[in-house]
């Protein structure tokens, strides 16, 4: 993860996603399924979720979904992140005390570096 811990901690994408109203989740794909790990997380995710960095860094973003999470919005999740279109779509995620809230995000194929595919989201609540 050389050169994507590099660009993840460059001035202009720290500075970027520092300063964005949004959250910002990157993840790096672990296989050709679909399945990934959370690799960066801005405060504003903190906000929004109440996960730490730590508490995510490494695990899948389905610790977000619960009961109320629609399938058929992940299943077009998965279908447009596979044939290279952007993601966009609302559902319902769970905060770490497991409370329910609206959730409206864009997902989006980043850069191939280091062998693997890194994939950014930008998420807010939705109202």
């Amino acid at each position: 993860m050389g050169q994507a811990k590099q660009a993840l901690s460059s001035p202009l994408f720290s500075a970027l996603s520092d300063i964005a109203f949004s959250s910002v989740m990157v993840t790096r794909a672990t296989n050709d399924r679909g399945a990934s790990e959370i690799v960066y997380v801005n405060p504003q995710f903190t906000e929004l979720t109440g996960y730490d960095a730590d508490e995510v860094l490494g695990k899948t973003p389905g610790l977000l979904q619960g009961p109320k999470t629609e399938k058929e919005v992940l299943d077009r999740l998965s279908d447009d992140l596979a044939n290279d279109r952007v993601f966009h779509g609302k559902t319902i995620n769970y905060r770490k005390d497991g409370s329910e809230f609206d959730i409206e995000w864009k997902v989006k194929r980043v850069i191939d570096i280091d062998g693997a595919t890194y994939y950014i989201a930008v998420q807010r609540q939705a109202s």
